[in-house]
């Protein structure tokens, strides 16, 4: 079967963003709602992900750093690391804004013990090297050890926020890449992974609708 994501990252507790998203989510025939971090608040977090009625996770941000322990282990599902198998099919990833020191070859023993890199879909709040992590001087802020993920193991798709000035869609190798950092642009992407593996559909999602 195809699996079809809503992905978000980095709503810094704007109302208008955590509403829109949660009426897309409900409403736009997902199977599964990813937000990649910067929520700012464990109360926020919360609310956003109570209001969501299909399947739903996300990933810690550098701003989320004070989330205590309890509120990580809790109900609401928020993982500074997280592994999660998807009908036995699809394997997901998320890394936080604090990871293990040893995540290349944590992630890489993961890919390899699932066996079919092209349904393997990974989300980080951190962009990987030099795609969707150019800051406004110009600068690029990603980090290393993404990037050699990617080029080795070609996962289907890697998606991260963090960088809000570099949302969009790249490819590196034969995976996806996509910057879904929503506080600059308030959009989203949609995401559809195919049922042979790899992403079959990548479409913007305007969220709120941005002056200027």
């Amino acid at each position: 079967m195809s699996l079809k994501l809503l992905v978000t990252s980095d709503f810094h507790a704007r109302e208008d963003l955590k509403e829109a998203a949660i009426e897309e989510a409900n409403n736009g025939e997902y199977d599964i709602y990813l937000n990649l971090g910067d929520y700012m608040t464990e109360e926020y977090a919360q609310d956003l992900f109570e209001k969501i009625e299909i399947p739903a996770i996300g990933c810690t941000g550098n701003r989320d750093m004070m989330f205590d322990a309890e509120f990580l282990d809790g109900e609401v599902p928020v993982y500074n690391f997280l592994e999660a198998e998807v009908d036995d099919e699809y394997l997901i990833i998320l890394i936080g804004g604090d990871f293990p020191d040893d995540i290349k070859g944590k992630v890489s023993d993961l890919i390899e013990e699932h066996g079919d890199a092209s349904k393997v879909i990974i989300g980080s709040h951190y962009p990987p090297k030099k795609v969707g992590d150019r800051i406004h001087s110009g600068r690029r802020i990603g980090f290393d050890q993404f990037r050699e993920l990617i080029i080795r193991h070609k996962p289907a798709v890697w998606m991260n926020g963090h960088v809000h000035e570099d949302f969009g869609e790249r490819k590196l190798m034969k995976t996806k890449v996509l910057n879904a950092a929503s506080d600059e642009t308030g959009k989203a992407y949609a995401v559809t992974i195919g049922d042979e593996g790899g992403v079959e559909e990548v479409e913007e999602v305007v969220l709120v609708e941005q002056e200027g």
